[in-house]
């Protein structure tokens, strides 16, 4: 519960320099300072804590504001989830994949990044396919592709192949080349008359480096 920040530190400021103590009294101020009615002011002792040499001292209150109900400090929290790699998140941070909010699901989405495990592979697909926001799609795409593997590049590929985005397309030439077999040298035939410049030079060095292993 929230509680009032009449004998907390009560500004910004305050909270922020709480980072260059280490003391026990420091903690206790920074884990006070996230549980204030504020949500501004949980948000920035999220932060903080963050980034506190000792803060993982705290990872409770971490795991405590993914849930609490500001999205501003969600966010905050799934920010630090991502930098610690706080494998202990994962059930909750996994939960925001249904969140209202498409930024606090962007968040979501970056922090299993970090903390994945093979699982969330058809979870985050479902996003890239099925989100109503093209900024989550997006995301859903750049975590996909940085945590692609063998047992998934071509389902990857080929909603890769397909898309409207030219990044992702050529994306789809890159996995090709890292995953594939001359198999695929046809869709990389058709990739290397794309639209896109990136595109045909992806490409053409993916069908160069498959007939090259033959």
């Amino acid at each position: 519960m929230p509680v009032s920040a009449a004998k907390l530190p009560a500004t910004h400021e305050a909270v922020r320099n709480l980072a260059s103590r280490e003391d026990a009294v420091a903690l206790n101020s920074l884990a006070d300072a996230a549980a204030v009615n504020d949500q501004f002011l949980r948000r920035t002792a999220i932060e903080v804590i963050g980034r506190h040499p000792r803060g993982r001292e705290l990872s409770a209150i971490i795991l405590g504001a993914l849930g609490d109900s500001s999205g501003y400090v969600v966010r905050t929290a799934c920010d630090v989830v991502a930098q610690w790699k706080l494998s202990e998140a994962h059930f909750i941070v996994q939960s925001l994949l249904a969140n209202a909010s498409a930024a606090t699901r962007r968040s979501a989405i970056r922090a299993l990044g970090t903390i994945w495990v093979d699982t969330d592979f058809s979870s985050i697909f479902r996003i890239y396919i099925n989100d109503s926001e093209i900024d989550v799609r997006r995301e859903a795409a750049s975590v996909l592709r940085l945590r692609v593997s063998p047992a998934n590049w071509r389902t990857l590929f080929d909603a890769f192949y397909r898309d409207e985005l030219a990044r992702h397309r050529q994306w789809a030439c890159d996995l090709a080349e890292a995953f594939s077999g001359t198999e695929i040298l046809p869709l990389l035939s058709q990739l290397s008359l794309d639209l896109d410049g990136h595109v045909r030079k992806a490409a053409s060095r993916a069908a160069l480096t498959l007939s090259s292993r033959e």
